[in-house]
């Protein structure tokens, strides 16, 4: 494939997909002997093309759920009416939850999520349907004491995972935070992960009273906590990590683990306090940016998440000059695949060819100045004119593939949560 004219820091390139990655990067018209047998030409006709976003944390059959429940505490929230609702979807509402999810992502110029549902087998099926890429989870809660059959079910999934023929996806182990898993299950997953290099996914120090209770109860904070059970390591994602100080930072970074960051869903549920970017810079954290899930959000749109995390961090710490455009196209792009150990993020040669093709002549995105600022404070959800993940094209044209299907399903599967 071949993507020409295409608009890279001001400056026009041919850009060459070989075998799902970038091979050449090219000045406009030059003669190369891979022209001839190179597959599809796309022609850019100067539009800006950037990389794909890697949203690091979401919940995305959720988007089931969207407006179900708004306006709540966040325990409240889950307890009296996400969880209820959510006990009443099938694995089939489940799969046609996670292919919207899928809808919303690629048009906004996502080609890679980190999920965190129930039945993984049909968000699997969704997301191979998709033609995206994404790590999902075997998510689980033992509050009812159901500790053992959560250990023989997540070997079965894991099993049933490296069968199944979805070349985009990443299996991980995902306990659902530690106030809703127990330590021996906390400690059964960093032996499982550890054991079989798998990624872990984990809420961490959301709320003030996660924070409180960890001291309570186990003497401790909360980052030290997971690290005496295990489960700080450098394939780590931790989802939130706003109520922490700085030795847990500390603690973190030179663990290796990686932090998303989801202001939207921290603002909607007043988690009481504001994510401190600046400390985690000062630490080395790897941050990443997530939208979480369409209950706390309400939508998963990367290009909105960035601009309020930037706003985010001004408003709340009367620093201008805190979370660039810059340091936050980073976070949602590169910062995003090295926290899951993928060659991405970037639009270079030997990169995993993720890449979006933006829509010519919007208006919110002239005169172009800057295309991190313009794409962080500027785009709308629908910016995306083409998008490519793994060297194939996803989306053309705006439209992702399938909607009509998909938004019949969501409609039709909604009519449970109407009375």
């Amino acid at each position: 494939m071949i993507i020409k004219n295409a608009s890279l820091d001001g400056i026009l390139y041919d850009i060459y997909i070989n075998d799902g990655k970038f091979s050449e990067i090219l000045p406009a018209g030059t003669e190369n002997a891979l022209d001839g047998n190179i597959g599809e030409i796309i022609d850019a006709s100067g539009a800006i093309v950037i990389p794909s976003f890697f949203n690091t944390h979401t919940h995305a059959a959720m988007t089931l759920l969207r407006g179900y429940a708004d306006d709540m505490p966040l325990i409240p929230w889950l307890e009296n009416k996400i969880w209820p609702a959510e006990a009443k979807l099938s694995p089939e509402d489940i799969y046609w939850g996670t292919r919207l999810a899928c809808c919303e992502m690629i048009k906004s110029g996502t080609t890679f999520y980190n999920d965190m549902y129930w039945a993984v087998e049909a968000s699997a099926e969704a997301l191979r349907d998709s033609g995206m890429r994404g790590a999902l989870s075997a998510t689980f809660i033992d509050l009812a004491g159901n500790t053992d059959e959560l250990i023989g079910k997540l070997g079965e999934t894991y099993e049933w995972s490296r069968s199944f023929n979805c070349p985009g996806m990443l299996f991980t182990v995902a306990p659902h935070a530690i106030y809703t898993v127990s330590e021996r299950m906390l400690r059964f997953s960093a032996d499982f992960a550890r054991e079989r290099n798998l990624p872990i996914h984990t809420h961490l120090s959301e709320t003030r009273k996660e924070y409180d209770d960890c001291l309570k109860n186990h003497g401790m904070k909360p980052a030290f906590y997971l690290d005496k059970l295990g489960l700080l390591t450098e394939k780590t994602v931790l989802a939130h990590s706003v109520w922490l100080d700085s030795d847990e930072i500390a603690l973190i970074a030179d663990r290796g683990a990686s932090v998303s960051h989801n202001p939207i869903s921290n603002m909607k549920l007043a988690v009481g306090k504001a994510f401190d970017f600046a400390a985690m810079k000062k630490y080395g954290v790897n941050v990443t940016i997530g939208t979480d899930g369409c209950s706390s959000n309400n939508n998963l749109s990367m290009p909105e998440s960035m601009k309020f995390a930037c706003l985010l961090q001004k408003f709340a710490y009367s620093d201008p000059e805190l979370m660039t455009a810059e340091e936050c196209f980073k976070a949602a792009t590169e910062n995003g695949a090295k926290a899951f150990g993928i060659n991405a993020g970037r639009i270079e040669k030997g990169a995993e060819a993720d890449m979006v093709i933006v829509k010519k002549g919007l208006p919110e995105l002239l005169p172009g100045f800057s295309c991190a600022s313009d794409v962080v404070y500027s785009a709308g959800n629908d910016f995306a004119d083409t998008v490519i993940c793994s060297g194939k094209v996803i989306m053309r044209g705006g439209i992702p593939e399938g909607m009509k299907e998909i938004a019949e399903n969501a409609l039709r599967i909604s009519k449970k949560f109407r009375s």
